[in-house]
């Protein structure tokens, strides 16, 4: 029963009731209009139940992440790999410049953030952030396959780019170093950028590619400055730093995947 048909059974009920109180008692009236109230909640009751069922038949089934990083794929995976290929060229072409000096490698692994910076923050840019908040993938289930899809094409640029270093150094004795020299800069730079999109309320996407820009001049400041920070004693360092930003780097993580649990928003509405 739809609601134009209960609102004509209920106009009926109450032309019958004003007919039956000109013709009966006080007493028959009453009863009759306690049966017709129980027949009536019972009415309520079944067209509830059958507009739940039907809620229910129309509803969508939840697909898996692995389907819907599959659809992500679809419409950033191109962007996302071949900004990245276009990164790894560009450093690939500034280190065979330097003679493969590994004491610059830092300075241009911000490059590879850099370049995931337009898929992370195409929401922000396009002012689609409060409709991305109110899908059933709440955003953090998009920054989440957005970040799956950026960590993969940086494991293959990253394991390319450390392939030719160690063929222009012709030697593997410093591939841990090297290996290092590209991780430490790259977690500093993403934890940087993951904060950025869930604290800042505005700019974020000018205060991020200031950040990762300045990141390559102070790697590249410290390559001049420090040499001893690149030898094989100050090894160490390296570790510890790489593990400090590491922890960070999944506590955040951690936290992208609570919200998706939850189907809350990661980050601030802007």
């Amino acid at each position: 029963m739809g609601n134009k048909e209960l609102k004509k059974y209920l106009r009926q009920y109450l032309q019958q009731e004003t007919e039956l109180g000109k013709e009966h008692g006080k007493e028959d009236v009453k009863k009759h209009i306690d049966a017709k109230l129980e027949e009536t909640v019972k009415l309520c009751t079944e067209i509830m139940r059958e507009q739940k069922l039907a809620k229910k038949s129309q509803e969508e089934p939840r697909i898996g992440f692995v389907r819907y990083l599959a659809d992500v794929f679809r419409f950033e995976g191109v962007p996302i790999f071949g900004l990245q290929a276009v990164s790894l060229f560009i450093i690939c072409v500034a280190i065979y410049t330097i003679a493969g000096n590994p004491c610059y490698i830092p300075a241009f692994m911000p490059l590879f953030v850099l370049a995931v910076m337009p898929a992370m923050f195409k929401c922000q840019y396009y002012g689609m952030s409060e409709i991305e908040a109110v899908t059933r993938a709440s955003g953090s289930q998009i920054i989440l396959a957005k970040l799956v899809l950026a960590g993969a094409a940086n494991l293959v640029c990253m394991t390319l780019f450390i392939s030719f270093e160690v063929h222009l150094q012709n030697s593997c004795r410093e591939i841990g170093q090297i290996i290092l020299y590209c991780m430490v800069p790259y977690l500093v730079c993403m934890v940087s950028m993951l904060r950025l999109i869930r604290l800042c309320r505005k700019e974020n996407i000018q205060i991020c590619t200031v950040t990762m820009l300045g990141s390559c001049v102070c790697w590249g400041v410290l390559a001049r400055t420090l040499p001893w920070l690149y030898d094989a004693s100050a090894f160490g360092i390296w570790i510890v730093a790489f593990l400090f930003f590491a922890a960070f780097f999944i506590k955040e993580i951690y936290f992208i995947i609570t919200m998706r649990r939850e189907g809350k928003m990661y980050g601030i509405i802007s």
